[in-house]
């Protein structure tokens, strides 16, 4: 080097014991991010409700493996992790009053769980957030088991709110069910549930 040049100061970032840990790093958190954890399928599965003073509560991730339907649109709201935020569920054109022999989207019930409820009458408070467009004028829930199964139904209002619903005893409860309804409209229509209890 001629007299008075002085070499150029490497940064400390491209010590071979800092830079390639800190490449492995960054390149295993892009494969991560390209896998989106969020979007990975699950099988319905039976999930277990917290407790809460009688009451069994469904939230966050209760909502993670809910049992699709044939007539519905179903979106589980999960964040980057996966973990279930709320669910989301659409009814087809003229889905109006659900049939006795339809299941809905069902949320499968641990069996501790059922044999809170089993055989007893129930009330179910459903707490929802209406979608920005094409909210469902009304919405049924059904608690399934061995016996037939009995709808309530309420209509909904186009604001977050939470609505109550007395069901009948039910036998062997394995689910409950919920259906979005749907009275003529040229579109499906639905909402997003962010609660349920069971009391």
């Amino acid at each position: 080097a001629p007299p008075g040049y002085t070499l150029p100061m490497r940064s400390w970032l491209f010590h071979p014991l800092i830079f390639y840990p800190l490449a492995i790093l960054l390149a295993a958190a892009a494969i991560l991010v390209s896998l989106r954890p969020q979007f990975w399928p699950r099988d319905p599965a039976p999930v277990a409700a917290q407790l809460a003073e009688n009451a069994l509560v469904y939230d966050g991730d209760a909502f993670s493996t809910p049992a699709p339907t044939d007539n519905h649109a179903l979106t589980v709201v999960r964040d980057f992790w996966g973990h279930a935020q709320s669910l989301r569920i659409g009814v087809q054109v003229q889905q109006g009053q659900p049939a006795p022999t339809e299941q809905g989207v069902r949320i499968l019930i641990d069996p501790a769980d059922a044999a809170r409820i089993n055989g007893r009458p129930a009330t179910v408070e459903v707490s929802y957030t209406p979608l920005p467009i094409n909210t469902s004028q009304g919405f049924a829930v059904s608690l399934q088991g061995a016996g037939p199964t009995t709808w309530a139904a309420q209509p909904i209002q186009p604001q977050a709110s939470t609505i109550r619903f007395q069901l009948p005893a039910q036998t062997d409860v394995n689910a409950i069910g919920l259906r979005a309804i749907n009275d003529g409209a040229d579109r499906a229509f639905g909402l997003e549930i962010t609660r349920i209890l069971i009391i």
